[in-house]
């Protein structure tokens, strides 16, 4: 797997998860490490994730509320609960985690759950999306692949594609696109977007991402 999946993890103080974060490395994930919540939203703010992994125990209780405004504010990163005892795992998915594990999991076991969680943002079982006939979408190496030879697109390109391809079928508005693409940080116009669309147009046909002015950026497959 390529450096492209990026995880936040926000550990403890005791580095409680060093277990963890050392296989998820191992197996080529790129991993941002911070220690508290300030920290955390810091991270958000400048830089986009795949994935946040959050650690919860007796004394960081206050982490559920950090995955509630998460929620609140509409984050859509998958949010994965490591919890340090059994009582944390019921009032984590109150909160709003979409999967919470025990620390001691296996590493076979935990490089599973994240993948399952990715997949279950695109709502596949496998790990590429069928674009056209020849084309396809490597969600877990995010690239294009054309009869099976990868297409150089460039980052913003590839992140409008992946984040269309979690709502194809639907309208997504240039508001939603630009967030989902560019950290909360940049300021970056809706005509860059439209730039990168074009390119992605030429790449894979003109009908396959439908525009509106109302609604926005619709891919069909």
């Amino acid at each position: 797997m390529l450096k492209v999946l990026k995880i936040l993890v926000l550990e403890s103080s005791d580095n409680s998860i060093s277990q963890i974060i050392e296989i998820l490395r191992n197996n080529d994930f790129s991993v941002d490490i911070c220690s508290n919540n300030s920290e955390f939203l810091e991270c958000i703010y400048n830089n986009l994730y795949d994935l946040y992994l959050i650690n919860i125990n007796e004394k960081s209780l206050p982490r559920f509320q950090l995955i509630q405004l998460l929620n609140e504010y509409h984050d859509m990163t998958m949010k994965m609960v490591i919890a340090s005892i059994p009582n944390i795992i019921k009032p984590s998915f109150l909160s709003g985690c979409d999967e919470c594990i025990i620390k001691n999991i296996d590493e076979k076991e935990i490089l599973l759950r994240i993948k399952a969680l990715i997949r279950r943002q695109f709502k596949i079982y496998s790990d590429s999306i069928h674009i056209r006939k020849n084309i396809e979408y490597e969600i877990f190496h995010k690239k294009i692949l054309i009869d099976k030879t990868e297409v150089h697109l460039g980052e913003k390109p590839l992140l409008i594609l992946d984040y269309l391809l979690k709502f194809r079928g639907l309208f997504v508005s240039s508001e939603n696109l630009e967030n989902g693409v560019y950290p909360a940080n940049s300021n970056n116009k809706n005509g860059v977007i439209r730039f990168h669309i074009h390119k992605l147009r030429q790449i894979l046909g003109n009908d396959i991402i439908v525009s509106n002015r109302v609604n926005g950026y619709k891919i069909n497959i």
